[in-house]
């Protein structure tokens, strides 16, 4: 709770510290798979690049998120940010997994 508090009161070595400790990849208490699903969410929140969300996805997988935990990111954050951002997010997220987008521009049929 001390950190929380730190960060709240914007303690600058502090949230320096917290701001490297995401790009080195140290989240104490996350494991790597939970802490790279967490910055993708965050990435697809903000309407981060396809290139950001790339590397955020093989940071995942290389840590043993398969693809569906990976969508199910977008499907999670989706109340909080919206139909717009997800449908926005969606296509970046898709090339970031290597789907062909292609295949996004057919007709989509409802069961």
């Amino acid at each position: 709770m001390e950190l929380l508090q730190r960060l709240a009161l914007n303690d600058e070595p502090t949230v320096r510290l917290v701001v490297g400790a995401g790009r080195a990849g140290t989240v104490a208490a996350l494991d790597a798979k939970s802490a790279a699903l967490v910055r993708l969410g965050a990435l697809l929140s903000v309407g981060a690049a396809t290139a950001s969300c790339r590397v955020t996805v093989e940071v995942a997988r290389a840590a043993g998120a398969t693809d569906q935990e990976i969508v199910a990111v977008l499907v999670a954050v989706a109340p909080v940010v919206g139909g717009a951002r997800v449908v926005e997010a969606a296509p970046r997220l898709a090339l970031a997994i290597d789907l062909d987008v292609e295949a996004l521009d057919e007709p989509f049929e409802s069961h």
